[in-house]
């Protein structure tokens, strides 16, 4: 990636979640990203969350409430990646915005829950972690 000082350009994202607008920031140092959904920014009054297990079909992450922010973490004792992305989300990283390597994340501020998310992993059992402010 073309970059300047400490500034990333030429992120490519895939996928699309219909009805709102999305930021995405990536450190080139920690290989970490940060996505941003434009849109109520109203303080989080509560936490969720639990473990969901993936295999290589895709699985449905659901969130309880009206969610300010969402993170997805893959168990650091995982053996494949897992790709997070909207409804159509494949194990080749088709429709996907986030590949997960064992034990790291994705934070999303993503404030409408009724906007399905999908996980997805190239090895059957693998393990991740959600968790959304609400």
């Amino acid at each position: 990636m073309p970059r300047d000082d400490n500034v990333v350009t030429g992120l490519l994202v895939k996928g699309s979640l219909t009805g709102v607008d999305l930021v995405v920031e990536g450190d080139e140092t920690t290989k970490g990203i940060h996505t941003h959904i434009v849109g109520d920014d109203s303080a989080a009054t509560g936490i969720n969350g639990g473990h969901v297990s993936v295999g290589t079909s895709q699985v449905e992450m659901t969130f309880t409430g009206t969610t300010k922010g969402i993170m997805v973490q893959s168990k650091v004792t995982n053996t494949g990646s897992i790709w997070v992305g909207p409804t159509g989300v494949t194990n080749a990283g088709n429709n996907a915005f986030a590949q997960l390597s064992p034990g790291q994340s994705v934070s999303i501020d993503f404030n409408d829950s009724s906007i399905a998310l999908y996980a997805i992993s190239d090895v059957a059992s693998q393990t991740i972690y959600k968790s959304a402010l609400v």
